[in-house]
């Protein structure tokens, strides 16, 4: 009895969906045990008694050099620090000009050596040499239409991969239509790829927020790997990560088994502040939902190795004595390898790390209220501090 061809076709094309499927890897606990590492200090600027004042401190970079750039968002320029921590310059300022921004958001050394500082709106990056020399800026792009207006979140480039993320919002009747987006751009700033997007509708009558609809994870854990793989959060709720080809094609999938933390009152408070500066110009009550705990990621980074480090809502909290932090890290594959603990006495409330891609790392004193104040609306009233220390860089190596 010969088979039906259309049995066979259903065969061919069951097979064919198997094997283009994304693999998942689900990881319930690590490889290996953890792991502590220390932070040799190397040098410090700014503090009580630097030469250097910073406003707000929200993101830094190095060069092939070993110098360091640090975005200051309230002064709109960076700093530039040499490896031994003497401070060289400052570049950018305030205005319209050529090499000049008015609301900073991110910092980027791009391949060509160039140091590109990306606006929050109108949305584009500015270049400039590292002297603060201006170059051509490159205006992020959606589509041939550009209709709407471009605001920016973050960016990165790394193995020919310009990553961006953001959203175009338009008009609609009732507020606005957001079309959010993490995608490849091109040297002209026309967008490429897009490896995540979602859209949703923000109301202004009556005023609704909804922070699991408008604040998608991928806006804020994101990042390449060496050879041109991009990594994306992709959930408000579970512990997810995308994978990517560069081209856009899905990889794998990289899940683990986790429980979301609750937010504690701090947490609590610190949204609602946020969003009270988002609508402080709008009449009556604003009609809010809030998740019941932050992100289950929160940042992710790839060593130039392909070892994938994950910061998630349980990372500073219920720690072993003297650590400041734990990342999980996974191998280029997907598999849970361990717990890295960061040794450190500093407060992770307040003070933030920022790994530079070599065995250095930042940390910079108040990074946290300095970033979360740049995504909020002019100033954001936390009320948390009585007499706010000022912001103080310290470059560490990494040992261990």
């Amino acid at each position: 009895m010969k088979t039906p061809h259309l049995l066979i076709l259903g065969l061919i094309l069951l097979t064919t969906h198997a094997l283009a499927a994304t693999p998942v890897i689900h990881n319930t606990k690590p490889t290996h045990p953890p792991r502590v590492i220390s932070l040799e200090e190397q040098w410090r600027v700014g503090g009580e008694d630097g030469d250097l004042l910073f406003g707000l401190v929200i993101q830094a970079a190095s060069d092939a050099e070993g110098n360091v750039y640090l975005l200051d968002r309230q002064l709109c320029h960076v700093e530039v620090i040499a490896p031994d921590g003497e401070h060289l310059r400052t570049i950018s300022g305030q205005g319209e000009g050529p090499g000049e921004v008015q609301v900073p958001i991110d910092l980027v050394i791009l391949e060509d050596g160039s140091l590109g500082i990306l606006e929050l709106f109108p949305s584009k990056l500015v270049t400039m040499a590292t002297d603060g020399t201006p170059r051509n800026s490159l205006t992020m792009k959606l589509d041939a239409e550009g209709s709407g207006i471009m605001i920016s979140i973050s960016c990165q480039q790394r193995a020919g991969v310009l990553l961006a993320a953001g959203h175009r919002a338009v008009q609609s009747q009732a507020g606005q239509e957001r079309n959010m987006y993490l995608g490849r751009f091109d040297a002209e700033g026309q967008r490429q790829v897009e490896y995540c997007q979602h859209t949703a509708s923000l109301s202004f009558d009556p005023p609704r927020f909804d922070e699991g609809d408008l604040l998608p994870a991928f806006f804020f854990a994101s990042a390449v790997g060496p050879d041109g793989r991009v990594y994306a959060a992709t959930s408000t709720d579970n512990y997810r990560i995308e994978v990517f080809q560069p081209d856009g094609a899905p990889d794998r999938v990289i899940e683990r088994a986790f429980t979301n933390r609750p937010r504690d009152d701090r947490e609590r408070s610190r949204i609602t502040a946020r969003v009270d500066s988002w609508y402080r110009d709008f009449p009556g009550e604003v009609e809010r939902q809030y998740l019941d705990h932050e992100l289950p990621i929160n940042e992710i980074f790839v060593t130039d190795e392909g070892t994938v480090w994950v910061c998630h809502n349980r990372s500073h909290h219920d720690l072993p004595t003297g650590i400041m932090a734990s990342y999980d890290t996974f191998d280029s594959q997907g598999n849970y390898l361990q717990e890295v603990h960061v040794a450190h006495d500093a407060d992770p409330a307040y003070d933030g790390l920022v790994f530079l891609g070599d065995d250095r790392v930042l940390l910079i004193k108040g990074l946290v209220l300095s970033r979360l104040e740049s995504l909020g609306n002019n100033a954001v009233e936390f009320g948390e501090l009585e007499d706010e220390a000022a912001m103080e860089v310290i470059c560490c190596r990494i040992r261990g």
